[in-house]
């Protein structure tokens, strides 16, 4: 499975543009490592978004809760149906 653009049902303003869909690259486990340093569960889906969609974290802050957890279902999509947190994307 190669990159996914996923449709956001409640798009973002960032800088004066709209923002109504993200692509989210296949994670690393350079990016997987990284969120071992940072504490909270929502923190980690954070980052992580930031950096599979190479979107500054204030753009991912803005995204509505519904669009965050189907990015999260992805995400968690990709790597094999478990979130790197710990959890499954049904906890976000």
């Amino acid at each position: 499975m190669s990159d996914v653009t996923i449709k956001l049902n409640h798009p973002v303003e960032h800088n004066g543009e709209t923002i109504d869909e993200i692509t989210l690259r296949r994670p690393k486990v350079k990016d997987l490592r990284k969120l071992d340093a940072i504490k909270g569960e929502v923190e980690k889906g954070v980052h992580l978004v930031s950096k599979l969609a190479s979107l500054p974290s204030a753009v991912v802050d803005e995204i509505d809760a519904e669009d965050f957890v189907k990015i999260s279902e992805q995400v968690a999509d990709f790597l094999g149906g478990s979130l790197p947190t710990g959890g499954t994307s049904e906890a976000i």
